[in-house]
């Protein structure tokens, strides 16, 4: 299965609406130039800049409103480089991770807007930064802190730099010197596409490899990683895979991702901010999770990934935006009750949202045709004009619009009790058919059920928890009420739209999310 770009989808609806929210919380000043480029004594050299490149880049690609500054930062970069063509300090032998870290971000932004828009200068940046800042750090991945006593443990919202180890300046976000993964697997596979210099793509090729044998030995739990780095890691396994093919790699990831589904996702699928500590979530981690597990869909079609990918989007992701559009951190709900941890986390997961939410229009169908789940999207489906209308998971009702028709087909989740459609053309165990008339217009009903597993109740794919108490729901209550309260006369409501409250609301907001 293949997904669109973000630049083939327009998002419109709810998921819209969010979009909306976001672009305009990024024309804030800090966001925009002069601003939007940081002191040369920033810890994280690249990261914000990035950040803000790639954010604003995936919203407008996929919403096609054209941001008032992206091209202004991109432009003025190279002014703000040193003498090697990377942001911040040369650091000689010593190699920063919040450097390497932050300049992944940039190398995303970079990438995301040569594709998008062109241009032989983002392509020398993003040659320079690969000589200038990463191929120097080639053969020193092995020598990377992986013992206990060699972390510092610690850190704030904010990671900071932490000692030298090894030759390493190490930061309290305990892994991050493998957050490039992300970057660097998708800057090779735009030079190998663009320059000629095959022998500089050989070594960018081979420095990636010896990344990822090193990431893939690392005692993730031991040494309590930084959980965004982790699947940043994964993402840029994955982009390697689409590469060489190499069965090793997406073996692997999938382990590393299992590995994050037992012991750093939430009961509100979320994330622990870092392996063994959940002290905080990151929207940055749990945007990554929401595309790890879509992607690994797209690869092993697999159900469990689709299911997952549902989950994560609409309690995880959605929940963490904010009134004012921005993305901020909750508690780990350890204890049973979600809770605001920081309103807004506007240095990081703010910006990160913007490709967070350019995703969930990507992945919601194929461009062979196939509805992963049912979204506000127009696009190509088959070289054909494609629109989804639907209020799903809210809303029963999906509106598909299929220029000249055609067959599709739906994923169906195991929440979904039936599919109605007088075009279905049949099902098995995971799918519908349908079989748009030539008039290119048909509709469906989805009907979704009330469930629980051993902590959590549902409707649909919404977990649903209780302002005014912890929630008892038997079985026999699911299936008999499923109507919004529980045993108790609890009113349940789902989490996913804490951007539709003010913020006094939202910073105040405690919902019992676990049965009693």
């Amino acid at each position: 299965m293949k997904y669109n770009k973000y630049s083939e989808i327009k998002i419109k609806g709810d998921l819209g609406a969010r979009c909306a929210l976001l672009s305009a919380r990024l024309e804030a000043p800090m966001y925009r130039p002069p601003e939007v480029f940081r002191p040369s004594s920033y810890d994280w050299p690249g990261d914000w800049e990035g950040r803000a490149v790639l954010a604003l880049c995936c919203l407008s690609a996929a919403t096609g409103r054209t941001p008032s500054f992206l091209d202004s930062i991109v432009e003025e970069l190279p002014s703000h480089f040193n003498s090697k063509g990377y942001l911040g300090a040369d650091r000689g032998e010593l190699i920063s991770e919040q450097q390497l870290s932050g300049h992944s971000w940039l190398l995303r932004g970079l990438c995301e807007y040569y594709e998008y828009r062109g241009g032989e200068n983002v392509l020398r940046m993003i040659d320079g930064i690969v000589r200038g800042l990463f191929l120097p750090a080639a053969g020193r991945y092995a020598s990377y802190p992986v013992l206990p006593e060699q972390r510092s443990g610690g850190g704030d919202m904010s990671g900071s730099e932490a000692g030298v180890v090894n030759g390493w300046v190490i930061s309290t976000d305990t892994g991050c010197a493998y957050m490039p993964l992300d970057g660097l697997t998708h800057a090779h596979m735009i030079l190998s596409a663009h320059l000629p210099d095959g022998q500089r793509d050989e070594k960018l090729g081979q420095l990636i490899d010896e990344m990822l044998t090193e990431f893939f030995r690392i005692p993730f739990i031991e040494i309590g990683l930084q959980t965004h780095a982790t699947l940043s890691g994964c993402r840029g396994a994955l982009r390697r895979y689409a590469e060489t093919k190499d069965p090793g790699l997406l073996a692997g990831v999938e382990r590393v991702f299992g590995l994050y589904r037992e012991r750093g996702m939430t009961v509100t699928y979320a994330n622990d901010n870092w392996f063994g500590r959940p002290e905080w979530t990151e929207p940055c981690a749990i945007i990554d999770s929401y595309m790890v597990a879509s992607q690994l869909f797209s690869l092993t079609e697999e159900p469990e990934y689709a299911e997952l990918a549902q989950l994560i989007l609409y309690n995880g992701v959605f929940h963490a935006q904010r009134p004012n559009g921005g993305f901020g951190c909750d508690s780990c709900a350890c204890d049973g009750v979600l809770r605001v941890h920081s309103y807004e986390a506007y240095w990081c997961c703010t910006m990160r949202a913007g490709e967070g939410l350019a995703a969930a229009g990507a992945y919601a169908v194929t461009d062979g045709g196939v509805i992963v789940y049912p979204q506000n999207v127009v696009t190509a489906v088959n070289g054909k004009r494609f629109e989804m209308i639907t209020g799903y998971p809210h809303g029963q009702s999906v509106k598909i619009r299929y220029e000249g028709g055609g067959r599709l087909y739906m994923f169906v989740p195991h929440w979904v009790s039936s599919v109605r459609c007088k075009d279905l053309g049949g099902c098995d165990e995971h799918y519908v058919y349908i079989d748009v008339p030539p008039c290119g217009e048909t509709e469906l009903t989805l009907l979704t059920r009330t469930w629980q597993d051993e902590s959590r109740v549902y409707d649909g794919p919404l977990l649903l928890g209780s302002e005014n108490g912890p929630v008892k729901v038997s079985a026999e209550d699911v299936v008999r009420d499923g109507k919004g309260y529980d045993s108790r006369g609890n009113k349940l409501i789902s989490i996913d739209k804490t951007y539709l409250l003010d913020r006094a609301a939202a910073e105040s907001q405690s919902v019992f999310v676990k049965l009693v």
